[in-house]
């Protein structure tokens, strides 16, 4: 019989900044050229309390060869 790892896929966000702007497209053409939004967390200890993590929408099977 194979084996097989199954991972739940779940979205996340962030918070990447507060930006003043005329609409919410504008707003988010500031925060893509703002080099201190953090476009890239991880999930440190701080991080895990500053990113919300969802739930699963998607399962991926992998098969796993030894």
């Amino acid at each position: 019989m194979k084996k097989f790892m199954v991972y739940g896929v779940i979205s996340a966000s962030v918070v990447l900044g507060t930006y003043e702007a005329e609409n919410a497209d504008e707003a988010m053409a500031l925060a893509a050229k703002d080099n201190n939004a953090n476009w890239h967390p991880s999930l440190c200890h701080q991080c895990s309390r500053e990113v919300d993590l969802g739930d699963v929408y998607e399962t991926i099977a992998e098969e796993v060869t030894e």
